[in-house]
């Protein structure tokens, strides 16, 4: 992949991951690269369409077109990984239907819903990628590509859609997202999970950074449920008051991603308000 159309991938992955959206970053770029991939005769006549599993929908006017791009199918997926270092497209389905030409799919197009987009992450956005002195056509793509993210993000927001509670992607139901619920359920996530509980800095190998993530919310989840059980108790037993110190490093700890010798008292405000002010009292 060509030196400036790394930085403008490193820049959109950068910027949008806090957002919780890395994975519709990667979904908006296959489909935005479609073009390229098939060329500018084929992009009169197809639009690529979504991009969903590990699947390219691609719209094509007729079942001729259709049955002639699928025998081509192999030469579209490589030009994706030799050409873009793009290896999750595993498949691509040609679809008879409305296609646009060089136009985005309403899904993607940057000014469908101008009015939702967020000001503030448009400005740093416009900032970062004149930082990169990017030739002309490749910031705008860029610029574009950002945009498209941002409306589909405050559209799905605006139907009621939430942040996944460990990956912050947008999901239709509250808490994990579908993938991430998955790991919650597997045994390694969750034996890291108990381990983050008294040492947050754990080395896990074993793990993905995705299924990391939801082992420290699951052990986050778990210390406050502790802590809040032996509230009562710290004010009497010192015991019980060192435990609850502890547990509380280690939150933090993990609420705040920094190493454990890293957090401070001063860093107890950072707890929910109630344990808090009990801490404030006791430590």
């Amino acid at each position: 992949m060509p030196t400036d159309t790394l930085q403008v991938s490193y820049l959109l992955e950068e910027i949008f991951q806090r957002k919780g959206i890395k994975r519709a970053i990667r979904r908006a770029e296959v489909v935005l690269l479609w073009p390229q991939i098939a060329g500018k005769e084929l992009t009169k006549f197809t639009t690529g369409r979504s991009f969903k599993d590990g699947i390219l929908y691609v719209d094509v006017p007729d079942s001729e077109t259709s049955m002639h791009l699928s025998m081509q199918r192999e030469r579209f997926l490589d030009a994706y990984r030799n050409r873009f270092d793009i290896t999750e497209v595993k498949d691509l389905r040609f679809r008879v239907g409305r296609t646009d030409g060089n136009k985005l799919s309403k899904e993607h197009e940057p000014n469908a819903v101008d009015c939702s987009l967020d000001p503030i992450a448009i400005n740093q956005l416009t900032q970062q990628l004149d930082e990169l002195n990017l030739p002309k056509d490749l910031a705008n793509q860029a610029l574009q590509a950002g945009r498209a993210l941002l409306t589909h993000r405050a559209k799905k927001e605006a139907e009621g859609w939430t942040p996944c509670f460990s990956c912050k992607s947008l999901s239709q139901k509250q808490g994990f997202c579908d993938i991430c619920q998955r790991y919650a359920t597997q045994t390694n996530v969750q034996r890291a999970s108990n381990t983050f509980t008294v040492d947050p800095d754990a080395f896990t190998p074993e793990l993905s950074i995705e299924e990391r993530a939801v082992a420290r919310h699951l052990a986050k989840d778990l210390l406050l449920t502790q802590l809040n059980e032996m509230l009562p108790r710290a004010l009497t037993d010192p015991t019980v008051r060192a435990q609850l110190e502890t547990g509380g490093l280690c939150f933090l700890a993990l609420e705040l991603d920094r190493p454990l010798i890293e957090i401070s008292p001063e860093d107890f405000n950072s707890l929910p308000s109630k344990l808090a002010r009990v801490f404030k009292k006791l430590i």
